[in-house]
C-alpha cells in the first residue's frame, strides 16, 4: 500500500469529514453498564418509537433459553430498505458469550444513527446511502452464564456447548452439515434474507483486525493463506485500524502477538476451519473481517469498558462502512427494464464471483482504485463484457447491465458509430446443456463445493430452529467510468467461465409473448447496449 492510499484511509473519517463525537451513555447512563439482553430488547423498541422513519427492529428467533436474538436494522426510509439502492452492511457481536465489548459498542452505535441524524450531516449522508444491520448479542444464552474473566471459557459456547465460530459450513469441505447450532440456523437463515456487502464479527482477547483466510487445508496454521481478494482486505482492515486511537501501534499490546499495523491474516495467526468470516466471503459475497477489540474478554469495570471502546472505535467504524460504497455499483436487467436477480459479476484477475442478490437487481462489488474488466452473466442470457472499467479511490462507479435471452436468436458482428465504441460480437443461439451443480472454483486452491446448506444453494431456505428479519436495498447515479459493453458467445451461459466457476440458478424459461416480432435481434441488442449507456450517464 502507499503512503498516499494510507493516508487517505486515515482521512476517511477524521479531517474535512469528521463527524461530532459524543456518546450516547451521557444520556443513557446504563449503556456503560453489563445490561442483559432484555435491555438490548427494550432499547430497540423505544430507538424505533422515537425515529419510526430511522430504525426497524425484530427478533432473529428464540435461543433454547428463550433469548431472543435481537436485531436493528438503522437507514433513512427505512420501510423501503428492502428495495432501496443501498448496499447494506452488517455488524454482530458477542458470539463468544464471555467477550463482551461488543455488544456496548453495536447498542452505543445504533443509538448514535438514529439520534444524529437530523442534526449531523455526515451522519445524515451515510445513512442516505447504506443500511446498518446491528446484532450486539448472537450468543445471548452464552452471556448469560459468562463471569467476570479475562482469558477464561465460560460462556464462551451456546448452551448446547457449541462454538459458533466451528460451526458455519466450509467451502474446503463438501456435503451438508447434519446439525448446527441453534443460534448458528438463525445467523444463515438471516444472511439469506439480508444480503450484506460488508460485515464485522465483534470478538475479544486480542487487539487485531483479522481478514481471510482463517483457513486454508494446504497451508499450515501460522502460515499467509491469501483469499482471491487479499489486496482489498488488507485495505480494510488496515481502513479500521489506521483509524482506530491505539490498534496500529508497533508493540505487542497484549503481551503476544506483535500485529504490524494492527491487522493479520487469519490463517497466519492460527488456522480456524468452519468460522463465520470465510463462510460469509464465501457462500454470501459478504466481505467480512473480525475484529479483537481488547486484550480482556470480560473486564470487571464496565464503565471504563465501554467509555473506552466507544472513543477507541469511533471513527474506525464510520471509515469501515464507507468502504460499502466503493468499487462498482450497479443495477442489472432485461431488455423491458424488468430486475435480475442471480446473476454473476465477475471481474477478471480475481478469482471470486459474487451474485446478484437484491431483489431489484442492485449490485455492489468492492474494489481497490484500478482498471478492470468486468461481465455480467446468468443462465439462458447472453453474458455482457465491460471492458477497461475505471475505479476511482473515494466514489463508486456506477455500472448497469442489459441482459439480452438467447432466445433473440443469432445475432451478427454489428459496425457502430465512432462515438459509440461498443462492440456485438455474434452469438450463437445454441443453450448450453450444462445448467451447473453449484460448484466454485478457486484457482489454484481446487474446486469448492457448495454445500447443500448455505443461501447459495437453490436447495437453501430456512432452515429449522430460526425464523425472522426484514429485509433489502434506490438511489444515487455516481460518477465513474465504463469501457466497451461486449456481449461473448463463449461465456454467455455463465456455466464455462475461464474461472471454472459455474451458475447454479435455474434455468430461466423463455416467454414467446414477450418477444418483439418487429424488430431483428441484432436491432435490439444494439439498442439495448445504448440503452443501458443512456441508463448509466443520463
Amino acid at each position: 500500500m502507499t503512503l498516499v492510499t494510507a493516508a487517505l484511509i486515515v482521512l476517511a473519517v477524521v479531517g474535512s469529514n469528521a463527524l461530532e463525537f459524543w456518546d450516547p451513555a451521557e444520556e443513557f447512563p446504563e449503556l456503560n453498564t453489563y445490561f442483559d439482553n432484555n435491555y438490548i430488547g427494550k432499547s430497540f423498541a423505544t430507538l424505533q418509537e422515537k425515529h419510526p422513519d430511522l430504525v426497524k427492529t425484530s427478533s432473529l428467533g428464540k435461543t433454547p433459553r428463550g433469548n431472543d436474538m435481537h436485531e436493528i436494522t438503522i437507514t433513512s426510509d427505512v420501510s423501503n430498505w428492502r428495495t432501496a439502492n443501498k448496499p447494506s452492511v452488517k455488524y454482530v457481536a458477542n458470539m463468544h458469550g464471555n467477550e463482551v465489548r461488543g455488544r456496548g459498542l453495536l447498542l452505543k452505535f445504533a443509538y448514535y444513527l438514529a439520534m444524529s441524524y437530523d442534526s449531523d450531516q455526515d451522519v445524515r449522508d451515510i445513512m442516505d446511502t447504506t443500511v446498518f444491520h446491528l446484532l450486539p448479542t448472537i450468543n445471548p444464552d452464552g452471556f448469560a452464564s459468562a463471569v467476570h474473566s479475562c482469558s477464561g471459557v465460560s460462556g464462551r459456547y451456546t448452551s448446547d456447548g457449541t462454538d459458533m465460530n466451528r460451526d458455519f459450513p466450509s467451502h474446503w469441505q463438501s456435503g451438508t452439515r447434519l446439525k448446527f447450532a441453534n443460534e448458528t440456523k438463525m445467523l444463515m437463515n438471516y444472511a439469506a434474507r439480508v444480503p450484506a456487502v460488508l460485515g464485522i464479527s465483534f470478538h475479544d482477547g486480542a487487539l487485531v483486525t483479522n481478514y481471510p483466510w482463517d483457513g486454508a487445508p494446504d497451508i499450515a496454521s501460522g502460515k499467509y493463506a491469501a483469499s482471491p481478494d487479499d489486496a482489498l482486505f488488507i485495505t480494510m482492515a488496515k481502513t479500521y485500524s489506521l483509524n482506530h486511537k491505539s490498534m496500529y501501534k508497533p508493540a505487542a499490546q497484549c503481551g503476544h502477538d506483535d500485529f504490524k499495523d494492527g491487522i493479520t491474516n487469519g490463517n497466519k495467526w492460527y488456522k480456524v476451519f468452519n468460522g463465520m468470516q470465510d463462510w460469509n466471503y464465501m457462500y454470501n459475497d459478504c466481505f467480512e473481517v473480525t475484529i479483537e477489540l481488547g486484550c480482556c474478554k470480560y473486564p470487571s469495570d464496565a464503565a471504563a469498558t465501554f467509555g473506552d471502546v466507544w472513543s477507541d472505535n469511533f471513527n474506525s467504524m464510520f471509515a469501515f462502512s464507507k468502504l460499502a460504497n466503493s468499487g462498482i455499483k450497479g443495477r442489472v436487467t432485461d431488455f423491458s427494464g424488468n430486475p435480475l436477480k442471480d446473476v454473476t459479476i465477475t471481474v477478471s484477475g480475481i478469482d471470486k464471483t459474487i451474485k446478484v442478490r437484491h431483489p431489484e437487481g442492485y449490485f455492489w462489488r468492492p474494489l481497490l482504485a484500478g482498471t478492470y474488466n468486468v461481465s455480467a452473466s446468468k443462465h439462458g442470457y447472453y453474458t455482457l463484457s465491460r471492458k477497461s472499467v475505471v475505479v476511482l479511490e473515494n466514489e463508486p462507479t456506477l455500472m448497469n447491465f442489459i441482459l439480452i435471452p438467447k432466445s433473440q436468436g443469432e445475432i451478427k458482428e454489428t459496425e457502430k458509430d465512432e462515438e459509440d465504441e461498443d462492440t456485438v460480437g455474434e452469438i450463437d443461439e445454441e443453450d448450453d446443456e450444462d445448467e451447473g451443480e453449484g460448484n466454485y472454483s478457486n484457482g489454484d486452491e481446487g474446486d469448492m463445493i457448495q454445500n447443500d446448506i448455505g443461501p447459495g444453494s437453490d436447495d437453501f431456505r430456512e432452515i429449522d430452529g430460526g425464523s425472522g428479519g426484514e429485509e433489502t436495498q434506490e438511489g444515487n447515479q455516481d460518477k465513474g467510468m465504463i469501457g466497451d459493453d461486449t456481449i461473448d458467445n463463449d461465456t454467455a451461459d455463465n456455466d464455462n467461465r475461464d474461472d471454472g466457476s459455474k451458475d447454479n440458478t435455474e434455468k430461466d424459461k423463455d416467454d414467446p409473448s414477450s418477444r418483439s416480432r418487429d424488430l431483428s435481434p441484432s436491432v435490439l441488442v444494439v439498442v439495448s447496449i445504448l440503452f443501458g449507456v443512456l441508463r448509466t450517464f443520463c
